[in-house]
């Protein structure tokens, strides 16, 4: 859930409340479906734009202290938008690629909130978004975060993970109110506009959950602060934070197969951009690396071999090292990406790809 930020000046274009959703560029004229439609979820809490009638700004609140079900939450206590509003701050934080999103592996290249990241990462994409948001000028969105009462009890299934699926024990997302129905903007579910919170929550809770809508914290125990909290970005500088997270939105993309100068950059999954040329049988394929995750870790099982220009059908990979010599079973291939699902004994290996007669060159990998 493209990248059309252009200027760094210029961290959304927006310069009133009421921008139309071609405004910020990022949809290329696609306007997203924003499927809003009465819940049936009355509103509890009387508070007008979670103003000073709302019961829960009287003091600070922990999670656990107002979770509750969907049909409990205080729904007029989240900030009010309008349907405007909620277009087009939905369009730039997926499509919006800003300066202080580069990352030093790629120096020059602008990223957007890592959304393609799936796995890990909503406790960063979450403040994220809203950081953006708020500094465009938009109400200040609420967290709406969901807790299951079962280890990994929230399973999202998704083409942006190599397994095709994600389990999680918690989410969160930003939460608006148009009229009286919460809406998520959440482009890692769902990509294409923003959602009703029960439908939100219909594409990855598979078991009890518990939830609330927070102002101020986005993870972690806390829910509500003594004062409202001012959005800042998650840390660029612990490889465990919203650097971490861009770091490894990359690499999910080479296991994918993608390349990520076209998937992260003008051309995500979700835009309408011309296909890649095929790749071609009478050149030889290139390798670049070899992992087994997105991790630093070393490379065990399996084997993603990372390149380019590698034909279905065609492409081998032959494996030498300790009593191995064979052309290794490819388990999934496509023009950047080849998956071997084959346990080889630890130790150092010589590996070439090849297109018929066209071979590449021998990369070294080592086994661990």
């Amino acid at each position: 859930m493209k990248n059309l930020y252009l200027a760094t000046t210029q961290l959304f274009c927006v310069t009133t409340m009421a921008l139309a959703s071609s405004a910020c560029g990022g949809d290329e004229g696609h306007e997203p479906d924003l499927d809003i439609e009465r819940s049936g979820v009355e509103a509890p809490l009387q508070g007008g734009d979670g103003g000073a009638g709302c019961p829960l700004l009287d003091g600070p609140h922990s999670f656990n202290e107002l979770k509750g079900s969907l049909e409990d939450l205080p729904v007029d206590c989240v900030p009010s938008w309008t349907e405007e509003q909620l277009s087009a701050g939905f369009a730039s934080i997926r499509d919006t690629r800003v300066p202080e999103l580069i990352v030093a592996e790629q120096p020059g290249f602008l990223r957007r909130i890592p959304w393609l990241e799936p796995e890990n990462g909503c406790e960063e994409r979450a403040p994220a978004a809203t950081y953006f948001l708020h500094q465009g000028g938009y109400p200040t969105p609420w967290y709406a975060r969901v807790q299951s009462r079962v280890n990994g009890g929230l399973t999202l299934v998704t083409e942006n993970e190599p397994d095709g699926e994600v389990s999680w024990s918690h989410h969160v997302a930003p939460v608006v109110r148009v009229g009286g129905q919460l809406m998520i903007l959440d482009p890692a579910i769902e990509p294409t506009g923003p959602l009703p919170i029960a439908t939100w929550l219909s594409r990855f809770v598979a078991s009890e959950v518990d939830m609330a809508v927070c102002r101020d914290h986005a993870d972690e125990s806390g829910c509500m602060a003594a004062v409202p909290a001012t959005p800042s970005l998650p840390s660029m500088i612990d490889s465990q934070g919203l650097r971490g997270r861009l770091i490894s939105e990359w690499r999910v993309q080479e296991l994918l197969g993608r390349d990520p100068y076209r998937s992260l950059g003008d051309c995500p999954p979700w835009a309408a951009c011309p296909p890649e040329p095929a790749a071609d049988p009478d050149l030889p394929p290139t390798m670049s690396r070899f992992a087994s995750d997105r991790t630093d870790l070393p490379v065990w099982y399996p084997i993603y071999v990372i390149g380019d220009n590698f034909v279905e059908g065609l492409t081998t990979v032959r494996i030498t090292g300790p009593g191995v010599d064979e052309l290794a079973p490819i388990s999934a291939i496509n023009k950047r990406r080849i998956l071997i699902e084959v346990l080889y004994p630890s130790g150092d290996y010589q590996v070439t790809a090849s297109n018929g007669a066209h071979a590449s060159q021998t990369l070294s990998l080592t086994i661990d």
